[in-house]
């Protein structure tokens, strides 16, 4: 009797540091192991990859979570399986240093940030930390490889972006320095993964296979970090292996799923929906609606405490 084929698991990824879990859940055979046969699929951008499972072409993805709860307010039918990293260090703000000494500075100036994004989050949170007037910045919306170019011509004077965009700014443009990253302002995001919700809810075999095999990803890379770096860089293409490395020491990987991902999210979607960003009336539904701890509390109960 000829064996069952493994059933194909399209995972959606970026070019960005932030998806390394994921690529290495590929390129190391975590998924494979689990009985599966992934096949990763590069995007320009973490919301590229995100659209592709809304519109049924993908299986999973990972990012912060104001693209997640933005796709699912939208109709995209998407659920969070899983908490892939924690990270207070690769979000952060970079500043003209001719222009800006102190918070007060940032009054009166052009701020760049990507629309939707944790780098959003990030800025509101630093306005409202700092008592800076939102309405005394200028934000300009653009896509974060695109901030550095605009803070060297000074049509911006600062911006909040992720890595490796801020290291690549403050060590290539002259007065220009890391302001602070999320941390610093007492600010830490969650990167979860995305999951079709039809694979979700229908097929909980595959997708408590995935999630296994994630959350030995997890756990292989806090004990192997530089070749989780290498592996991870064959995507990245970060100029080398020793950057890529520096740059996921600024993450923790736990693949868990705890009570604080509901507490955080829910800060963030009564954000979005105060400024537009997610077109919903009820934060607190939509976020019930994305978070779904099923698969992780049948596969590893020790994992959650939702």
């Amino acid at each position: 009797m000829a064996a069952q084929a493994k059933k194909k698991v399209v995972v959606a990824v970026a070019p960005s540091v932030d998806m390394s879990s994921l690529i290495v859940a590929v390129k190391k055979g975590f998924l494979e192991k689990q009985g599966l046969d992934p096949q990763l699929k590069i995007f320009d951008s973490s919301p590229q990859a995100v659209q592709v499972l809304v519109a049924g072409q993908g299986d999973i993805t990972q990012n912060t979570e104001p693209p997640h709860l933005a796709a699912r307010a939208r109709g995209g039918k998407v659920v969070q399986v899983l908490t892939a990293y924690l990270s207070g260090r690769t979000n952060g703000a970079i500043n003209r240093t001719d222009l800006i000494a102190k918070h007060e500075d940032f009054a009166g100036k052009t701020v760049g940030v990507q629309r939707g994004s944790g780098a959003h989050y990030h800025l509101a949170w630093f306005l409202d930390r700092y008592k800076i007037p939102p309405d005394k910045v200028a934000i300009k919306f653009m896509a974060a490889p695109d901030q550095i170019a605009a803070l060297a011509r000074n049509d911006i004077q600062a911006f909040f972006s992720w890595e490796p965009f801020l290291t690549r700014a403050a060590g290539t443009i002259p007065n220009t320095k890391l302001w602070s990253r999320a941390v610093d302002d007492g600010l830490e995001f969650h990167g979860n993964v995305l999951m079709r919700e039809e694979l979700a809810r229908t097929d909980p075999d595959t997708a408590g296979r995935i999630v296994t095999g994630l959350i030995e990803t997890a756990d292989w890379m806090q004990a192997n970090m530089r070749e989780a770096a290498r592996v991870a860089n064959e995507v990245l293409r970060a100029p080398s292996d020793e950057e890529a490395y520096q740059q996921l020491q600024n993450f923790k990987w736990p693949g868990d799923f705890r009570k604080s991902v509901y507490e955080g999210e829910l800060k963030i979607a009564q954000w979005g929906a105060s400024v537009g960003l997610f077109p919903t009336s009820d934060p607190k539904k939509l976020v019930e609606e994305i978070v779904y701890p099923a698969i992780v509390k049948a596969v590893a109960p020790n994992r959650t405490d939702m």
